[in-house]
């Protein structure tokens, strides 16, 4: 009996809702008085609070955006987004007509390691994914996987030279075509500047970067502190002739738990925020799916590879190499950002603690591109790519942006 009950909850508070609805309409009021009423907000709440006590998965509609993976190889997927089969689809609080594939040069979403994959797909209404589809894109993901303590060894070999490449080939070979546009997110965005550079890939045609660090100098107080300690500890690994890679990967191998609690650490009162906007609009539905998605991925972010997390200390933290010199080393190769010169635009958070202001433009310093933008939009570190005014901002600037180059 419970089984049937938690299986048919979103059946019964549909109907309810309906029937409420009916009903409203017979009466002399207006639905829109109807649906304003106490008494249905206390109904609906108690209904979508139930659900999510026995049910809470229901409510979670990241990833659902119809694909294909055209390729694995350990953790990596790549994913290939299907076209939209609407005529029309909401996104925010705009209703978008669908286009036909109109661009040439495919798009490729890169993710940071810590978050999920989905972070493009969070759900319809909030969706990059569909938002590029219904723009006319052909869209692409490469998702990194669920790394867990016996991936402790990956490090950037395996990321960029091995993963990056194998994902630009296998999209290349899918669609194509030979010219790629990377849009990265956080360290996705690092991702694309390092395998570009890397390997020297001229054909990819445009990058977008959004609250990228470059200058990690420049992060706040954990900024402050790498660049206070990084010149000591340097002299002094000099001097004993030790370094940090010589740790075993797996003791620095950073549990997803933990960054979840440093992000939320970041804003406490915002977390505080989000959970009593919850309790007051747990009658609205469309809410409560859209906070229980953007909650399962900030509840749910992932492992660090300790070898990763070696080279992000040593050469972007304590020695700050991207700002300082444009560049890093990736196994035998070296990353110059200098060879860049492909088209760049690059986005920062208005009111983003994690990556601020500064921190992300220096990327105009360390590219070599002639054509180069960089713009503030609204938001914090996750409110930039996915926050209520994302769709208006970041959204709309960045396709426009693209569809100038991608043809």
């Amino acid at each position: 009996m419970f089984n049937l009950f938690k299986n048919n909850l979103s059946q019964i508070s549909e109907m309810l809702f309906l029937k409420l609805l009916l009903t409203g309409i017979n009466r002399t009021n207006s639905i829109s008085k109807t649906l304003d009423t106490i008494g249905l907000k206390m109904l609906m709440s108690v209904v979508n609070g139930l659900e999510r006590m026995i049910d809470k998965e229901a409510l979670n509609k990241t990833g659902i955006t119809e694909h294909e993976v055209i390729y694995k190889d350990d953790l990596l997927s790549i994913l290939h987004y299907s076209p939209l089969k609407e005529k029309m689809i909401k996104i925010g609080d705009k209703t978008l007509v669908v286009k036909d594939r109109t661009y040439r040069v495919p798009l490729v979403f890169i993710p940071p390691l810590l978050a999920p994959g989905f972070a493009f797909d969070l759900y319809p209404e909030r969706s990059l994914a569909r938002f590029f589809l219904a723009k006319g894109f052909d869209v692409y993901l490469v998702d990194f996987g669920e790394p867990d303590k016996s991936h402790s060894h990956l490090s950037f070999e395996d990321y960029i030279l091995r993963w990056m490449a194998a994902a630009m080939a296998t999209i290349r070979r899918d669609s194509g075509s030979e010219e790629l546009s990377l849009y990265g997110y956080c360290m996705g965005g690092l991702f694309s500047l390092l395998y570009t550079s890397a390997h020297e890939d001229d054909k990819i045609k445009n990058i977008v970067t959004i609250a990228s660090p470059i200058d990690m100098h420049q992060m706040g107080a954990a900024g402050k502190v790498l660049s206070v300690v990084g010149l000591p500890a340097h002299k002094i690994a000099r001097r004993l002739n030790i370094s940090l890679k010589d740790i075993d990967p797996k003791y620095l191998h950073l549990p997803g738990f933990l960054g979840t609690i440093g992000f939320n650490l970041t804003n406490p009162a915002g977390v505080i925020k989000s959970q009593l906007d919850l309790l007051l609009n747990l009658w609205d539905r469309d809410y409560v799916v859209a906070h229980e998605s953007l909650s399962h991925w900030i509840n749910n972010l992932l492992d660090y590879p300790g070898n990763t997390l070696q080279d992000i200390i040593v050469q972007m933290g304590l020695a700050n190499k991207l700002a300082r010199e444009g560049s890093m080393n990736i196994g035998s190769k070296e990353a110059k950002l200098k060879s860049i010169n492909c088209s760049m635009l690059s986005f920062a958070g208005k009111t983003d603690q994690i990556v601020p202001i500064v921190s992300a433009q220096k990327i105009l310093d360390v590219v070599s591109s002639q054509d180069k933008k960089f713009s503030v939009v609204p938001g914090g570190h996750v409110g930039v790519i996915i926050g209520n005014q994302a769709p208006e901002h970041l959204w709309e600037t960045s396709s426009g942006w693209l569809a100038e180059r991608s043809n």
